[in-house]
């Protein structure tokens, strides 16, 4: 168990030890949901090998807004280990399968596993590559944070109106971001800004380890008057939405063996 609580707890890192970021959205069918999760486990595990250039990952369910079932979050240093690493997963899920040296009935259970889980991956899927070089300033994280338990996420998209970059920046350092770090409910926040595929300019990413702390955070928060700051700030905003997620598990990016939350 504890192994299990420290794997998590070196998880994520949106801004810290992860460059890049490529965001898989998957549409599985509720009723098969379980399955794809189990499915994901184990093939995720198997493709697993020192040569991987992957950091690290992170597991999302959706919970309100959107229309898909899960967000997946693979961490890279850079670019070019983004686009190295598929080929390094498929050869080390090939040698791992061979290591495990399987009866011809064993191997073929095994690959239809796979297809059905391939198929559920594949099945109205999205994909969008994030960055966070530069946004430090706009990660908090809470002393004695634990990721082996789940967390309630809030994922907010902002597309900036042109020129509107520094202002946006600013207004989340000097506003949402200090709010979170002195409300006391929130644990984690991160940034990230658009690189390539359908995505907004921005995300934010506020994490909680309950939907109490959630709740409690919202309704110290909502209502009160706008300042200065706040409207500019919202003067920088072209479009803006909001999604919740629940956090349930992640990679360790020392040995990248992937299991859920607590």
């Amino acid at each position: 168990m504890k192994n299990i609580i420290t794997a998590l707890f070196l998880t994520l890192g949106f801004a810290v030890t992860a460059q890049v970021v490529n965001i898989t959205y998957i549409s599985v069918e509720r009723e098969n949901s379980e399955t794809f999760l189990e499915l994901h486990e184990k093939f995720t595990n198997l493709s697993i090998s020192e040569d991987r250039k992957i950091t690290g990952g992170g597991m999302f369910a959706h919970a309100f807004a959107g229309d898909y079932t899960f967000a997946i979050y693979d961490f890279y240093a850079n670019e070019q280990d983004l686009v190295n690493d598929p080929s390094l997963a498929d050869a080390a899920m090939q040698a791992n399968v061979e290591a495990m040296k399987l009866d011809d009935a064993a191997k073929e259970a095994l690959m239809s596993e796979y297809q059905n889980y391939s198929a559920m991956y594949a099945h109205n899927h999205s994909d969008q590559i994030r960055q966070s070089r530069g946004l430090e300033e706009l990660t908090f994280e809470a002393e004695g944070l634990d990721w082996g338990t789940k967390k309630v996420v809030v994922v907010s998209t902002y597309n900036t109106k042109w020129g509107k970059n520094r202002a946006f920046f600013n207004g989340v350092k000097n506003g949402s971001l200090k709010t979170l770090k002195e409300s006391g409910h929130a644990v984690a926040a991160y940034a990230s800004r658009h690189f390539y595929g359908s995505g907004a300019d921005w995300h934010t990413y506020q994490f909680y380890n309950s939907w109490s702390d959630f709740a409690a955070y919202e309704e110290a928060n909502l209502g009160g008057a706008m300042t200065d700051e706040d409207k500019n700030f919202w003067s920088a905003i072209d479009s803006h939405s909001d999604e919740i997620l629940t956090f349930i598990g992640g990679m360790n990016p020392e040995t990248k063996v992937f299991s859920y939350a607590k």
